[in-house]
């Protein structure tokens, strides 16, 4: 029995190292949502594991516990994962980050912002208080 126990035990292990390589490669955010779910239920094999080796039910709740906050922690995922548009939902790789990234360098301008083009008279700004007010106007006059 003690090897049966071990040999379960050592395959959730390997388990768990398979599909974190899933989780940190994605490609999508559900495909890592999906990875965590199964390292939740790994996680659960394990305690589980651990009580029939103990024989004890004490560890039972944790067991119950564990299925809750992974069932959560899906139905939450599946939640945002509904509201997202499809660009949202994948995660760039390096090269398009890099990609992104260089594109936006290009467009990068040191310049101070001008809001209203049109308010601008030959380069000079104009002052639109003395427009509405007039005070131009009778200065001419």
């Amino acid at each position: 029995m003690n090897v049966v126990m071990t040999v379960c035990f050592a395959l959730v292990i390997v388990s768990v190292f398979i599909v974190l390589t899933r989780v940190e490669k994605g490609p999508s955010m559900l495909d890592r949502a999906v990875a965590m779910d199964v390292v939740t239920a790994a996680l659960i094999q394990g305690v589980a594991i651990l009580t029939v080796a103990r024989s004890s039910r004490e560890l039972v709740p944790i067991i119950a516990a564990l299925a809750l906050v992974g069932f959560i922690a899906t139905v939450t995922i599946a939640r945002f994962a509904a509201a997202e548009s499809s660009e949202d939902k994948r995660i760039l790789t390096r090269e398009e980050l890099a990609q992104i990234l260089e594109q936006e360098e290009q467009f990068d301008d040191d310049a101070a912002p001008v809001h209203d083009v049109d308010a601008l008279d030959g380069g000079e700004a104009v002052d639109f208080d003395v427009i509405r007010d007039g005070v131009g106007e009778e200065a001419e006059q």
